[in-house]
């Protein structure tokens, strides 16, 4: 049941595994082996119908059979067994239960109908449930290890969420290796009942926990997702790997838990709004964890580089640029510092650059000098030499650093010569790294995330009042499915404040030159019909029309030639229209996503929207502020500022336009789709010279 405490899985002192086998290489073994040599502190349970021992452990046949309570249940039985096996459950009053069985809606057919059986027992009853097709959970202070992975890792900071069980196993073995330590590690499998909301609202109360690493595949519920992830992020770094970012591995996803991958757009514009960060590879998810997990977040963006080698110091720069940090050279008081213990040779720019022979001292003076008031971030390199120490590097890095309020991470590159140091600093609390690029792209990561969490601000308030969307809706009649441009959008755009050209529809040329006439010269003449989305295509847009016999003669000719174009299309006019004065096109368009609902995007726009694919968005509602920031995402940004004496566009209009438009998308759920392409923008004032939307079926 959905909101009952996972406190079972958190810190149980009794554990039933149903299904336990005296093989400790079956399942229903592993899960009891890996107890009893994890040193569990509790009451192990093995439950089998045809043996009283397991392992050396007394074991019983049924799980009513047990005498005193269960916290938590295992369940390793064959899939058509785990129905009943949760109903024993129930009525044992077994606070939370782990299905490692496999059979479910992953297999289809039978096994997607028992899974719904499973959902709907689920709903009405107390007991929460882990899985099914699962690897299970480990909880390593409490010596906690109810998977069928061998192995335990070390108790740590970072708590580890996944959607896959495969790559949990994998990356079981790769932290024993790197003794990364763990709070919390939870293989999620079908989430019939817990899921990744459940895990964010949990971990973030959990005070083992430093840092949240998920690797997901979609998510179960887009809003509570976003609302949980919000309230975990608020209080600790929250790093997420989603998978299914192409088509194809979104059809991936769906084969392996039959879960929906969702829009890729709206998962980073959830991740982003909730103050979250979003990573590409599974290194990098644990690459930033890692910084997390043991060093404060960068202040800024600010990098001071300190090597023993100029070519690392150099791939060390390349990378900082690349990833928007800054690497300015110190102030002349500190190169005086650092001129003082260094010999003439060395480089006191940034990086600097202590030379080939650096021992431990010179390390020493270096960061002695610079102190923690030069930089928002300090990473270390260091490269083997002939007489290079790295463990007394190590921990001289270690002791200078102790205590600073600013990141420092190290990449110590080579192999068996450096291995001492790079030990010697993890066991510090120093994440150190094979080269350069991982470092630096850490403290990126780190220093975005520690920005977005300072940006994060509450839901903007209505700026419109939602019952004149409402009336403009209402007044529209049947509306199931219907397409809808800007004769029908023009009330409601005026609802919202969002201003547009002046423009009425005519029936016939003549028609339309006489609404010319009305208007005033020069006119944009315009087809108008449900079933044509682009009329550039089929010469559905004549511009700049002076005076009223030339508007009559492109009338004429625009109907014989989109009649030859598009015969089937349904025909409603044409649109006689003010020119826009000269600006720059943008696109200001809307989406209602499945999961997280409605999603904003602004972008260039015009006739190449598609071809650039220049926007930004966010999930709706956003405030101004929020707008501006959207802006200054976009690769042609610049244009946006007057570039080469050209003037800058009116930002604060635009922004405050798309924030209305936000909230249209909010007050209106039976948009489907709307677009503002384009929305001309200048100088003074925004318009929006045409528009498009779709409602909903």
């Amino acid at each position: 049941m959905s909101g009952a405490s996972l406190a079972p899985f958190l810190d149980p002192a009794s554990v039933a595994v149903i299904g336990a086998s005296r093989d400790p290489f079956k399942v229903g073994g592993s899960v009891v082996a890996n107890l009893r040599s994890a040193g569990f502190r509790g009451r192990i349970i093995p439950v089998n119908s045809r043996t009283d021992s397991v392992q050396g452990l007394p074991a019983v046949r049924a799980l009513l059979d047990v005498e005193g309570t269960v916290d938590l249940a295992v369940i390793a039985v064959p899939a058509a067994d785990v129905l009943p096996v949760l109903k024993q459950c129930a009525a044992k009053k077994v606070g939370g239960a782990i299905v490692i069985s496999a059979g479910f809606r992953e297999t289809g057919g039978e096994g997607v109908r028992r899974e719904a059986e499973l959902r709907e027992w689920l709903r009405e009853q107390p007991i929460r449930v882990l899985g099914p097709n699962c690897l299970g959970w480990i909880r390593p202070a409490r010596r906690l290890n109810v998977t069928f992975a061998p192995g335990m890792p070390e108790p740590g900071g970072i708590a580890f969420v996944t959607h896959s069980g495969a790559l949990a196993v994998a990356i079981l073995d790769w932290a024993r290796d790197r003794r990364v330590g763990f709070s919390l590690f939870a293989s999620l499998g079908n989430q019939a009942d817990v899921n990744e909301s459940d895990l964010l609202d949990a971990v973030a109360a959990d005070p083992e926990t430093r840092v949240v690493a998920c690797y997901l595949e979609g998510v179960a519920d887009g809003l509570r997702f976003l609302g949980a992830l919000r309230r975990a992020a608020a209080v600790k770094p929250v790093v997420l790997l989603k998978a299914g970012r192409s088509p194809e591995g979104a059809r991936a996803v769906s084969s392996h838990t039959g879960a929906l991958a969702g829009s890729d757009r709206a998962f980073d514009a959830a991740v982003r709004q909730a103050g979250a960060l979003r990573v590409d590879t599974v290194e990098e998810l644990f690459d930033v964890a890692r910084g997390l997990a043991s060093q404060p977040l960068p202040r800024g963006r600010r990098l001071v580089v300190v090597t023993n080698g100029g070519g690392l110091g150099i791939v060390a720069t390349d990378a900082a640029r690349a990833a928007a940090l800054t690497v300015e050279p110190p102030g002349e008081a500190v190169r005086q510092r650092l001129a003082e213990g260094l010999p003439a040779t060395a480089g006191l720019g940034n990086p600097v650059d202590l030379v080939g022979d650096a021992d431990a001292r010179r390390y020493g003076h270096a960061l002695h000098s610079l102190g923690s008031d030069t930089a928002d971030a300090m990473l270390v390199l260091l490269t083997p030499q002939a007489a290079t120490d790295a463990a007394s590097i190590a921990r001289t890095i270690a002791g200078v650093t102790r205590g600073w309020p600013i990141p420092v991470v190290a990449a110590f590159v080579g192999g068996a010569r450096v291995a001492p140091g790079v030990r010697t600093l993890e066991e510090a609390g120093i994440p150190c790294y094979a080269f350069p690029e991982a470092a630096v792209k850490t403290l990126a990561g780190m220093a975005l995330l520690a920005s977005r969490r300072a940006a994060v601000a509450a839901s903007p308030p209505p700026s419109v009042d939602p019952a004149r969307s409402r009336a403009w809706l209402a007044g529209l009649g049947p509306i199931s499915g219907r397409r809808l441009g800007m004769p029908e959008l023009a009330p409601l755009l005026d609802a919202y404040g969002i201003p547009r050209l002046a423009a009425r529809v005519a029936g016939s040329a003549a028609a339309a030159a006489a609404v010319a006439e009305e208007i005033g010269f020069p006119v944009a003449l315009k087809i108008v019909s449900p079933d044509i989305a682009h009329k550039t295509e089929v010469g559905g847009v004549v511009l700049g029309l002076r005076d009223a016999r030339a508007v009559r003669e492109a009338a004429a000719a625009m109907l014989g030639r989109v009649a030859i174009e598009r015969p089937e299309a349904v025909i409603r006019g044409l649109l006689v229209q003010a020119m826009a004065s000269a600006g720059k096109e943008l696109l200001l368009g809307g989406v209602r996503d499945d999961q997280f609902g409605p999603l904003v995007m602004v972008g260039f726009g015009g006739i190449y929207v598609e071809i650039f694919g220049d926007t930004a968005a966010r999930l709706a509602p956003v405030s101004s502020a929020e707008a501006q920031a959207m802006l200054d995402e976009l690769r042609m940004a610049p244009l946006l500022r007057g570039p080469r004496g050209e003037p800058a566009v009116d930002r604060d209009a635009l922004a405050a336009i798309v924030a209305r438009f936000s909230q249209l998308l909010v007050d209106l759920p039976e948009l489907v789709e709307i677009e503002i392409n384009p929305l001309t923008v200048g100088p003074h004032a925004a318009v929006a010279v045409d528009a498009r939307a779709r409602l909903s079926q």
